[in-house]
This record gives structure tokens, sequence and C-alpha cells, in this order.
């Protein structure tokens, strides 16, 4: 082999040995990398915490065709299709969603593509970006009849991009060209090329930060983001404690229907008894069979609502529907009503007051009032002249023997300055004048989103207490219709009440009972929204949920960007 086919067969086989040296599995690790990286040094101004961002989503424990046949949670296995049902308490369930909810892993994901966004967008900010293209041709052509022409070129180039904060951008670029026919070692055409390039805007879009500015907003959105996702861990644990005692309220009801069916058949068999004596009439035998029948009908609609309100709690979680699991019912809502209600600690003029400072929404809006005044500032930046210099030195190679040397004694400088200024300026006034009104727009959607805010922080604190106090109000009323149905039941077998009377006093018991479960339900609800909306929930990695004493706010992100504050602050 001659000396001019293992250059181009060198320098091909170094180009193709450098493409298939990583693997895309190599530069996936490397995203992960500089997704995590990212996460790390953004998350500390959004929630002062260096805790590791978990973006992995488990499959184990699925079988053929992604079906999920077990989850272990605590050391425990919880079976899910086993033949007996398997009890699932709530912070388990909570647990659960945390690993296999789809709309919190969808979250996940949004986070760590943000990640790997900003990382790749700050590159050429933090340190030079390194690019360019490598190019390769071997080629052999036969005429019919006729000569052979082999020939190969080969046109590898990189370049180091470093951008500047007022503007400018420096570039390094070393270019080098191969070419050659097969016919000897004199025919091979070598050359190279080392540039240094550097250009900085002098009027429009200098000096003030514009060319940093989409970088600026795309890693303050970041911050954002994490902080959202923090509060969309709270809001989850809440809806899932939420969906998990609506379907025990459920399951109450349905549990109150059947015992009401069993006293409602005693009613029937002591009326019959009183009838075939001769005591009471017929129409109050068929009133009873009459009501016991509507409420085998209840019966069975709770039933379908019960199973239907499973379902859907296991679609929460991220269990297939199929699962055979159980909640822990009765002793779950026994021990909320051992706890009973509790004092907030709050007033609604300080609810009102701490939730400026813990809406993810908020940040958003005042985000876009200062981003929309400085869009004003870019806007009126463009009326300028476009005055740029640029300053470039371009070094040649030695030649086709020594290529890769640089001929520093022969090389160019250049300096360039360049003006452009249109004279036609109608596009700038007309943008100018459509960011002031984007200006005014933001500041108005902003008050209206504070009030927003306000508003339903008064009503939700308003639910809070009156379900408090209807949960009290529902205790006494059970009391009353417990003891007026044992009144009625006795006195009706002393003749001295009718069936009527027993079965009203029955109707009311079952009311009272499903009334009390209702409202005992709707306070623990209503609590633990308000105090996910609030930011005064701690959620453990594990599913586990405190109340913290004082809100997690967005302080930290405030140090940083002062104006995404409440005003006056």
């Amino acid at each position: 082999m001659t000396m001019d086919r293992r250059i181009i067969l060198c320098a091909v086989g170094g180009v193709s040995l450098l493409l298939l040296s990583c693997t895309p599995r190599q530069y996936a690790r490397q995203a992960d990398r500089d997704a995590y990286r990212t996460v790390r040094t953004r998350q500390p101004t959004a929630l002062g915490t260096t805790r590791p961002f978990d973006i992995a989503y488990d499959p184990s424990g699925y079988g053929p065709g992604g079906t999920l046949r077990a989850v272990k949670v605590d050391g425990r296995v919880i079976e899910l299709n086993a033949p007996k049902p398997s009890l699932l308490k709530a912070a388990e369930a909570l647990e659960i969603a945390f690993r296999n909810s789809r709309d919190l892993q969808t979250r996940k994901e949004t986070v760590y593509a943000a990640a790997l966004a900003l990382a790749n967008a700050r590159r050429s900010w933090d340190f030079p970006l390194l690019g360019g293209e490598v190019a390769a041709l071997a080629e052999h052509v036969k005429e019919n009849k006729g000569p052979e022409t082999p020939q190969a070129t080969a046109d590898p180039q990189a370049t180091l991009t470093q951008q500047f904060y007022h503007g400018g951008v420096l570039t390094l670029g070393y270019a080098l060209s191969l070419a050659t026919d097969f016919s000897g070692l004199d025919n091979v055409l070598a050359s190279s090329l080392l540039t240094a390039d550097f250009r900085q805007p002098l009027l429009r879009g200098a000096w003030r930060g514009f060319a940093y500015e989409p970088v600026y907003r795309q890693e303050r959105d970041f911050v954002f983001s994490l902080y959202d996702y923090e509060r969309s861990r709270d809001l989850l644990a809440s809806s899932v404690y939420t969906q998990y005692y609506n379907v025990l309220e459920t399951r109450d009801q349905l549990q109150n229907e059947r015992a009401n069916i069993e006293r409602l058949k005693q009613t029937l068999a002591l009326t019959r008894v009183l009838v075939e004596g001769g005591q009471r009439s017929r129409i109050e035998q068929d009133q009873a069979e009459q009501n016991m029948l509507g409420a085998e009908v209840r019966l069975e609609r709770q039933e379908r609502l019960y199973f239907d309100s499973l379902d859907d709690f296991k679609l929460l979680i991220g269990l297939p529907v199929a699962s055979n699991i159980e909640l822990d019912y009765p002793e779950a809502l026994a021990e909320l009503g051992r706890t009973g209600t509790r004092p907030l600690g709050l007033t609604g003029a300080r609810a009102v007051e701490l939730a400026m400072w813990t809406q993810p929404d908020l940040l958003v809006r005042r985000s876009a009032v200062r981003d929309a005044a400085r869009d004003v500032e870019i806007a009126a930046d463009a009326f300028l002249p476009q005055l740029d210099v640029e300053l470039q030195v371009a070094v040649p190679g030695q030649g086709q023997r020594d290529f890769q040397r640089s001929r520093f004694n022969r090389h160019t400088r250049t300096g360039r300055l360049t003006l452009d200024y249109p004279l036609n300026q109608t596009d700038n006034r007309d943008a100018y004048r459509v960011a002031m009104i984007v200006q005014a727009q933001a500041e108005r959607d902003l008050v209206e989103e504070e009030e927003s805010v306000r508003l339903t922080v008064l009503r939700r604190y308003r639910l809070l207490e009156q379900s408090q106090r209807t949960y009290e109000i529902q205790k006494r009323n059970v009391e009353l219709a417990q003891r007026r149905r044992l009144l009625a039941s006795l006195q009706q077998k002393e003749g001295q009440a009718s069936a009527r009377d027993v079965l009203e006093a029955e109707a009311d018991l079952l009311n009272a009972q499903n009334g009390l479960t209702q409202a005992l339900v709707s306070y623990v609800t209503t609590r633990l929204q308000f105090l996910a909306e609030m930011g005064m929930l701690y959620v453990s990695p594990q599913g586990r949920i405190e109340e913290r004493k004082a809100p997690m706010i967005f302080d930290r992100i405030q140090r940083r960007y002062p104006y995404v504050g409440p005003a006056g602050r």
C-alpha cells in the first residue's frame, strides 16, 4: 500500500473510530449527568436542599406484557392478584403513588427535559463550546473502456465558541483539507487554516445583557419548575389521601346501608307479628316491606359506587384496575374520629398573607411583569443602529508536507466595522408599541391573579371552618338519631308507636350516620387540601405526610430574583 493511501485511510479510519467510540448508551449517561448537575446547582435556590432529584421509573414487579403483579412497600410485599384482597393503608398508597403515578412521572420527565435544555443552552456561556464536523469521501470511478479515477477527500474542522454577557462572541477555528487521486505522494493536496474571530456589537444589543436574556429566563423558569414540582408532590399527596378517604366514606355508607337493612328486617318482622295479632294495620306492614325493598335497591347502587371509586383510586396511584386490594376500613375512619378536629393556628388574613409567598402561579405572573418590562427595553434598543466591530486573525498551514504546522509569520489580520441602519422603522415602532401593550396586560394579569388567590384562600378557609362546625353538629345529630331510633323501637313493642315512627327514625339514623362520615371526611380532606395549597405539608420520599408549623415559601427564590416577591417586600 502506498504512503498516500495510508494517509487517507488512516484519516478516514480515525474519523470512523471517533464516531464509533461513543455509544448511544454512553451519550444517554452523559445526558443524565448533565441533567442531575443542572438540578443540583439550581435546587438549593428553589428548595434549600441538595436532595438528589429522582427521575427513575422502577418497572420492577411487572410481569409479561407490563402487568404489575406485586408492589413492595416498607419491606412488605403486597400481592395484587392474590385470591384474598390485600390491605393497603393510606401511607402505603401514597408511597406507591409516588413511584407509579403517571402524572407525577410525567412531571419528573418534564423537569428532566428542561434540565437538559438548560444545560445545553449554557454550554457556550460557561465555557467554550466545541463544534465542527468531519466530512470524508472515497470513491472509484471506472469509465467503460476508459481510465480509472480513484479519489478521496477528508475535511475535518473544529470550532470553539465563547459567548459573553455584553453580546460579544469569540470563535476559534481549525480546518484541515486532504485530497488525493492515489497516483502518488506528490499528488496529495493538504492545507490547514487556523482562525480566531471576535465580534462585538457597540450599539444595538450591546452592554446591557440583552444577549444573555433568553438563557436568563430559561434558568429562572427552571428554578420555578423545581419549586412547582415540589408543590405538585404536596398536591398529589393531598389528592391521594382525599380520594383514599372518599373511598372509605363510600364503603362506610355501604356498611351503614347493610346495617339499616338488618334493622328494617327486624322492624318488618315485628310489624308482621303485630298485624297478625290485629294490633296494627296491614298498611304498616306494606310500608315496612316497601322501605326494606328501597333499601336493597340503594344497597345495590352503593356497592357499584364503592367499586367504581375503588377502581378510580387504583388508577390514581398507578395500580392496574384488576388489582385485588382493599383499604383500611374501618380502622382508618376510626382513627380520624379519635383525632377529631384541631385548630389550624392561622387566621384568614394571615392565610392570605402567606399565600402571596407560596403560590407557584404568582411566581410566573410576577416574572411575566418583569419580562414584559424587559421586552420594552429590548424593543427600544432595536431603534439603534447595528454597529459591530469584528477582529479576525487567520493563520495558514505550512503546506502539503507540514500541513499540521501553522505559519504564524504569514498570518492575516483583519479589522472590520459594519453599520446597518434601515431607514424604515415601522416594524420597530409596531414592536415597541406591542411590547408596551403586553407590559400593561401583564400588570393587569398579576393584579387579577393576586385577587384570585386571595379569594380562593378565603373561600377555602371559610369552607374549612364550616366543615369543622358541621362535623361537631353531625356528632350530636347521630347521638340524637340513635336514641330516637331505640326509643321508637321500644315503644313499637309496647304498642305506643307505629311502624311509620320506627321507619322514620331508622331513615333519620341512616342519614345522620352518613352525614357524620361525610362531615368527618370533608373536614379532613379540606384541611389537607388547604395545607397543601399553603405549602404547609411535608411529604417524605416514602409517602409519609406531616403538617409543617410554617409554610414552605419561595424566599430563597426571591433572594435571587427579588421581583417575584409580594409588592412592598
